[in-house]
């Protein structure tokens, strides 16, 4: 039960574990004001929605950029493949016009565990931007392998901007609580 509360939680990035910790991944994409009105937790991610509406089912991939030292070790192919692979199995249509515009950055990331970083893993700054607004999400994960890391990243972050709606009204979305 703890665990599923500590889920629940919401707390301004700013005052996040992580903002306080990688000081050095910020501002590297998002801007200053952007970390103010992320919210989140660490598990799900921190996020801003102000009026974001996913619609239809065309988008355009603007690529995710290598913006620290230790990001640039993920090479933007990478990306690349995993939103490929996720457009085809969410039957996106991919196409430099579409309303729904996805660019980011790999502010963060491990590739060779060492002792003070001892897991594989991504820290992305999403921008997902449609007619209605934009929503800004930073989501950090770690897994067995940088390429499934990366997928998840993207994945994870998408999936909730696709069910952006249902999480603002306090749906089970992807078990995000309430703005």
């Amino acid at each position: 039960m703890e665990l599923w509360r500590a889920l629940g939680v919401r707390e301004p990035f700013l005052w996040s574990r992580e903002a306080l910790e990688e000081p050095q991944s910020l501002g590297r994409f998002f801007g200053m004001g952007d970390y103010g009105r992320l919210e989140g937790n660490p598990a799900l991610g921190f996020y801003a929605a102000d009026g974001f509406r996913w619609v239809g089912s065309s988008v355009a991939w603007l690529g995710v950029k290598a913006v620290t030292p230790d990001g640039a070790a993920v090479p933007e192919k990478l990306w690349d493949q995993a939103f490929q692979r996720l457009a085809r199995r969410q039957r996106w249509r991919v196409d430099s016009a579409a309303p729904i515009r996805i660019k980011g950055a790999c502010v963060g990331a491990v590739v060779t565990p060492t002792t003070r970083e001892p897991h594989v893993g991504v820290c992305l700054e999403l921008q997902v931007a449609s007619p209605t607004g934009t929503l800004l999400y930073r989501y950090a994960v770690a897994k067995p392998s940088i390429e499934e890391a990366v997928e998840q990243a993207l994945g994870w972050t998408l999936g909730c901007a696709r069910s952006m709606d249902q999480i603002r009204a306090g749906g089970s979305g992807h078990g995000l609580a309430k703005p």
